[in-house]
């Protein structure tokens, strides 16, 4: 038979190896070229406690869900330069240790790694009288002054090492993604207007990587900018460096789905800086694990949806744990293309982990997309539901006694609410609530101590405030 007669057989087995298998979604084409999991492991979050085989499980997972790039940040917050004192391994090791393994892990699973960069921020110990920088509200932080040539060499050497480290642990950077805020900045004269200061600080930091990482880019993350900020950097990079700057993954601050159309350097593409730690809602808000796991399935799409409207071509997710899990697969399996609807990529995730047929898990992604509006939830309601669910279901770890939990604590919290004064019944149901939580935190992920935002203290809870009045009253 001639090769030409082969042709329409060959195209049509080309189609059926192509096809989705039955049952399965019909992939989208990708939306966006890339889909980076900005996963930084700090503050006590899932990330910084894991072990090297458990991260390495939630990079596989990634990318099954369509993530195509990795990064992390190196917070030396309460850390020791750890190139100072290598007899002992101290916090800032084995942060940095564990940030390298993890680093591996993804490449041996084909993602390009980044490294994200708070430029001014350095170790607790050369953070010292005659060196801070200049503080405001909104600049805080183990931060020293780069217009002071001592400081401005301790953060280059701190940067010499890290990237010198990197290469030798075997990890190749593909770009430095920085951003000059939370924490970073100095209010000081000789650094105003700050974002050139940083701009500038960049540039010298970067020179210093490619001597160990030849090709590696630079990204900024547009965290806090303000809009002439924008327009500040453009007008330098365009005239000092121009078509050196390549992504800008621009804010989208809290209850928006788009990102501030400001000016870029010549060259530079446009990105999106999507914050996957919370659920639809951002007032009440359900954040950082802090009342348990969250999902967005409405603020995911359509976040992505207007981005794609605006020319957006790259994403970085800001991510603070598995606490986010659902997230994750609604956010990269869109993203990606591999599915169409968050209906869709909650029905998968359901028969993924809670090995449940088509129908339970249609039933399942409902239930789920609920909790995209917390507050909302007829906790009695949902308790039935779930417990109709849990009998049809027939496997589940953490991923699925998450949610249990989290019903749990809405639960509570109903109860709570409904009082005004603190009788012992009330406080009763706050100390349940707290049980709960650690159940959540201790239990399922292995979390210690919570530092930072992430503390009790900064409770959403609208009962908070006044029951931690009432017991530190009652402590006196």
């Amino acid at each position: 038979m001639r090769f030409s007669a082969l042709l329409p057989v060959l195209a049509c087995l080309a189609v059926t190896l192509a096809a989705p298998a039955r049952g399965e979604p019909e992939a989208a084409a990708p939306r966006f070229a890339v889909v980076e999991l900005y996963a930084p492991g700090h503050f006590g979050n899932s990330y910084e406690v894991m072990g090297e085989n458990e991260m390495r499980r939630v990079l596989e997972e990634a990318v099954f869900w369509g993530f195509n790039r990795y990064g992390d940040w190196f917070d030396t917050i309460d850390c020791a330069d750890p190139f100072a004192e290598e007899r002992f391994v101290n916090q800032g090791h084995a942060l940095w240790d564990a940030k390298k393994a993890n680093f591996r892990s993804a490449q041996a699973l084909g993602l390009p790694c980044d490294l994200i960069v708070t430029p001014n921020h350095v170790y607790l110990d050369q953070c010292v009288p005659g060196l801070r920088a200049e503080t405001d509200p909104h600049i805080f932080g183990q931060l020293i002054c780069p217009s002071k040539p001592e400081a401005r060499a301790i953060i280059l050497k701190n940067y010499e090492n890290l990237f010198a480290d990197l290469a030798r642990s075997g990890v190749r950077l593909s770009a430095l993604c920085c951003c000059p805020y939370d924490y970073g900045g100095c209010a000081c004269e000789k650094c105003k207007p700050w974002i050139l200061t940083y701009a500038k600080l960049v540039q010298d930091i970067h020179a210093v990587c490619k001597r160990h990482h030849p090709g590696v880019e630079v990204r900024h993350i547009g965290w806090w900018w303000k809009v002439e900020e924008h327009r500040l950097l453009t007008e330098w990079a365009d005239r000092e460096i121009s078509g050196a700057t390549k992504t800008n993954f621009l804010h989208i601050p809290y209850g928006r789905t788009t990102v501030d159309d400001v000016t870029l350097p010549s060259g530079c593409r446009r990105g999106a800086f999507v914050h996957i730690g919370y659920s639809d809602q951002h007032a009440p808000i359900d954040i950082y694990g802090q009342l348990g796991p969250v999902i967005a399935p409405e603020r995911l799409p359509r976040t992505l949806d207007d981005l794609a409207k605006q020319g957006v071509t790259e994403l970085m997710a800001y991510s603070e744990g598995v606490l986010d899990d659902v997230n994750k697969a609604l956010y990269a399996g869109l993203a990606s293309g591999k599915f169409r609807t968050s209906d869709e990529v909650l029905r998968a995730y359901a028969k993924r982990y809670f090995g449940a047929d088509d129908e339970t898990a249609g039933q399942w992604g409902e239930w789920l997309a609920a909790w995209g509006k917390p507050y909302d939830v007829d906790t009695a309601a949902a308790r039935t539901q779930l417990d109709a669910l849990l009998a049809k279901t027939p496997k589940g770890d953490w991923r699925r006694r998450q949610w249990e939990l989290k019903l749990e604590l809405f639960r509570l919290h109903g109860e709570i609410a409904k009082g005004k004064e603190w009788t012992p019944e009330r406080l009763a149901l706050v100390d349940q609530f707290w049980a709960v939580r650690e159940q959540i935190h201790r239990g399922l992920w292995g979390l210690g101590p919570q530092l930072n935002v992430f503390a009790r203290k900064f409770s959403p809870m609208p009962w908070y405030a006044s029951w931690a009045e009432h017991v530190s009253a009652q402590r006196k």
